[in-house]
């Protein structure tokens, strides 16, 4: 049972886009148990792709020990702190070489501390369920938190939209938990792929501007940034990458604003991006992506912070803890693969131009800066 402190607060620790593979990047974990020793929380969610399915290593041996191995790893943290987790699918986690996602809930239901359920099986996806936050004497429901699955994503990015099904199951969970407890319950709703009124929080700038995001696909041509107009300040504000929304809308955006007990809604998938904005009364988030084997930017992947109070609960803080708040460059395993993985390009539609350009010249010249970056380093040492 979750229950908030004799402080009258609760602590979550979002983590995103772990995207790891049987071989384990050391990075990613010595990370994740440092800022969970700073941090403390009560409970931590992870948000979806904590497995990378389309890694050609994941084709090796058996795929179910594969992903086994992964969440052992994954969970380990939780498990030798004695944190409850629970956790939402990604578009990765059950693709290609990976097991299914029944195989995978399996494994993270081997801890103890798992909080996550299968859900109603007639819906889209797996893992569709919620957690009620109870008063420190664990009778009355304060609090609420709604984990959806977003479901798949081509290769080429188009995202899937949340169903209708699931959707409607969000309500009659609202309607259900208002009836128990005689008003509706302040929430937070937690899925990998953001709805798509998250691009109300982004705007178009000139390609002069700095930084900006470069835009793909129907967006192609155009350059965003962070809208100020809509941002909450946090102390880690950054957008790398445009939004990789889903494609279509099915009207979650609104279900979720009907009533006004849905305080935010927080995404990853888009490893580049940490920041909060608020539209229509809803504040959505950004986790940034704290996995080292895949894409991220850099020392400031991180995890996202959100403290509820129960003497104020129509509303939330959030920050970040990035890598370099807790651990420092000299820490960083392999630092060539890590330096190839921060320039890398986040999408295979951001891949075309450099593939177009030459490939070989990118190759070269990310060696290159790894190896200077590498020899300064060793020279301060």
């Amino acid at each position: 049972m979750l229950k908030f402190n004799s402080d009258g607060k609760f602590k979550i620790m979002q983590v995103a886009d772990i995207q790891d593979t049987q071989l384990l990047n050391k990075n990613t974990f010595e990370f994740l148990g440092a800022a969970l020793d700073r941090e403390k929380p009560d409970l931590v969610v992870l948000t979806g792709d904590q497995i990378k399915g389309y890694g050609l290593t994941m084709s090796l041996a058996n795929s179910t020990k594969n992903c086994e191995k992964i969440i052992k790893t994954i969970i380990e943290p939780m498990d030798k702190r004695g944190i409850p987790f629970t956790f939402v699918f990604g578009n990765h986690d059950s693709q290609a070489f990976a097991s299914s996602k029944e195989e995978q809930l399996e494994a993270y239901k081997s801890s103890q501390y798992c909080l996550a359920e299968a859900g109603e099986r007639e819906l889209a996806g797996l893992c569709n369920h919620n957690l009620e936050i109870k008063d420190e004497k664990g009778k009355k429901t304060l609090f609420n938190i709604y984990l959806i699955d977003s479901l798949g994503a081509s290769v080429s990015g188009v995202c899937d939209a949340v169903s209708e099904g699931q959707i409607e199951w969000y309500r009659s969970t609202r309607e259900r938990l208002k009836k128990e407890n005689g008003s509706y319950v302040p929430s937070l709703v937690f899925q990998h792929i953001p709805v798509p009124e998250i691009w109300n929080l982004v705007k178009e700038v000139p390609k002069s501007h700095k930084p900006h995001a470069v835009g793909y696909g129907k967006y192609a041509g155009k350059y965003y940034t962070i809208d100020e107009n809509y941002l909450i300040p946090g102390n880690c504000d950054f957008m790398f990458e445009t939004p990789g929304a889903a494609d279509s809308n099915n009207g979650e955006f609104d279900a979720l604003t009907e009533k006004g007990e849905v305080l935010g809604a927080f995404f990853g998938h888009d490893h580049n991006n940490s920041f909060v904005g608020k539209y229509n009364g809803l504040a959505m988030g950004y986790c940034q992506g704290c996995g080292f084997n895949v894409y991220g930017p850099g020392m400031d992947r991180g995890v996202r912070i959100i403290e509820i109070d129960k003497n104020n609960l129509n509303t939330f803080n959030t920050y970040t803890v990035m890598y370099r708040d807790v651990l420092n460059f000299k820490d960083i395993h392999n630092k060539p693969k890590y330096l190839m993985y921060t320039y890398s390009p986040p999408s295979v539609q951001a891949a075309m131009p450099l593939i177009k350009s030459g490939v070989g010249a990118t190759v070269g010249l990310a060696a290159l800066s790894a190896a200077l970056i590498i020899r300064k380093f060793k020279k301060n040492k």
